[in-house]
Order: structure tokens, then sequence, then C-alpha cells
């Protein structure tokens, strides 16, 4: 007699920049959900990429963030976070999608007037019913068995999970850079260049902006050239702070550098730029 045995693995993805997450044959658009002022309701679409007809489940999770930026679920919140998902409705709970088809999730704030003021954010995650689906992709292709072996064949569960916020009352919030270094400058290194930087948040909201690394030289400060980028950087309350490392594009014909570095942190809305923060470096 010979044995079949089924095993999953779970693959998170979220929190990617940009305005489309896609995860396995499953695309989300858009990427978080926010609720401010005077908003009721969002959407959310799924989109299934696959060759096959797949069923997803939508549910809440809460999630906290650490100083490094890293995201995963948890059981309690820390001090100042609050969750989000009992304020929102949202439907359908399941939905199963066609190839090349999509479904809207529709998600409805039900905010009560006595709420206090502050922010709520939980994340909304959506997955593949585990089965033989275009969600789950084979890890390891199970060969025929004779009598008496054994068979394991793993599949990836992809689950991708977005940020719901919701924020009540008058809220603010201001940042500073700081702690900012790089690294892998020499042409001896054996590291790639990389800008090593802090940004702390100081108030009662979180904020999505872009990071901007600019770099400008002494013998012609009138050009300037991006060494690198990040978009929708965000510090989650209640944290105070992260801590992250940003990978440059030295240009080739750029032997050294020998001027200054400039770090922004802005959001850009109908073409106009607003710095949150900024610091300068020598190098």
């Amino acid at each position: 007699m010979f044995f079949r045995l089924f095993s999953y693995i779970t693959v998170f993805l979220l929190l990617v920049p940009g305005k489309v997450l896609a995860a396995g044959d499953l695309t989300v658009v858009p990427t978080r959900a926010e609720f401010n002022d005077r908003d009721r309701s969002k959407t959310v679409s799924l989109v299934n990429r696959g060759n096959e007809t797949t069923t997803f489940r939508i549910e809440f999770t809460e999630m906290g963030m650490d100083e490094f930026g890293g995201v995963k679920e948890i059981t309690e919140f820390e001090q100042g976070q609050f969750p989000a998902s009992s304020l929102i409705k949202y439907s359908p709970r399941q939905v199963t999608i066609a190839p090349g088809e999509s479904q809207t999730v529709r998600l409805l704030l039900r905010k009560p007037s006595d709420l206090e003021p502050g922010e709520y954010r939980s994340h909304l995650l959506m997955y593949g019913i585990p089965q033989d689906s275009a969600n789950s992709e084979t890890l390891q292709v199970q060969e025929t068995l004779k009598d008496g072996e054994v068979g394991i064949q793993l599949n990836a569960i992809f689950r991708v999970a977005i940020p719901v916020i919701v924020r009540n009352g008058d809220l603010s919030s201001t940042f500073e850079l700081s702690n900012v270094s790089v690294t892998g400058l020499d042409n001896n290194s054996e590291s790639s260049p990389n800008l090593e930087f802090s940004l702390t948040r100081t108030g009662e909201r979180s904020v999505y902006a872009d990071i901007d690394v600019i770099y400008k030289s002494r013998a012609n400060p009138e050009a300037s050239f991006l060494l690198g980028k990040m978009k929708d950087y965000v510090v989650y309350v209640p944290n105070k702070i992260r801590t992250t490392q940003l990978p440059l594009e030295i240009p080739e014909d750029m032997e050294t550098l020998d001027g200054t570095i400039e770090v922004q942190f802005y959001k850009s809305e109908n073409g106009k730029k607003e710095v949150l923060a900024s610091t300068l470096l020598d190098v």
C-alpha cells in the first residue's frame, strides 16, 4: 500500500509599495484602505490571474510592526494600538473567481458617535482555500509511488494582507530623520552601497510618504542625482521609530562621491511636493 501526504505552507505578502499587490495568482488593488474625515466606504478588488477558478476567503487579522519595518500577526496589542476591525463591515466574505475575472469587496465604516480620537488599524487578509487550485503552487512534484512508499507534496498558500486604517479626529504627526550613514562606497568594499537611516514619528497618526536619496557634488552643485528611492514608507502607530537600509545605485561614471547626500521624506500630491523631514550628509 502506498500513501500520499499533502501539506501546505503559508507565504505572506503585504505592504508592497505601489497601487497593485500580486501574490501567486491573486492580484489586489488598492494596497491599502484609509478612512479619513468623512469617508464612509471603500472598495477592494480581487483579480484571479491564474488559469483555474479559485475560491478566496476574506477576513480581518491584527498585525504589528517592529523597529525595522517587519510586519507580523499578533495576538496582543501594544500600548496605543487600536484595531479597526470592529469598526468595519465588509462583504462578501468568500468569493469564487473565474480566470481573468475580478470581484469587488465593499468596506463600510460604522463609526460610533462616542469613538475616541485616534488612529485604528487592522489588516484585511485574503487567501485561497487550500485545494488543488491556482492559489496553491506545487513546490515538490510528486512522482508515481510504489507499494509501501510515502510521498509528500508541498503547496504554498499565498496570503495577501492590506492595511485598513480609520482616523478619527484632528490627528497630526511630525517626523525626523536621524542616524544617517552610508556604507560600501569604498572601491575596495565587498558590499554594495547602502544608506542606513532612522525615521522618528511623533504624534497620533501614521503617514505614507516617499523617501528620496539625492546626491550633489561639490564640483557641480547645480546638478543632482537620484541614488535611491522608496515608495509608501510608513511608521505605523504606535511605533515611534523605524530603521531601514536602502540600496544605492551609484552611476558607473561616478568613481567617487565628493559632495552631499540629502535624504527626503515627502508627500507628493497634485504635482506639489511636501517635505515632511530631511537631512544632509557630507560624503
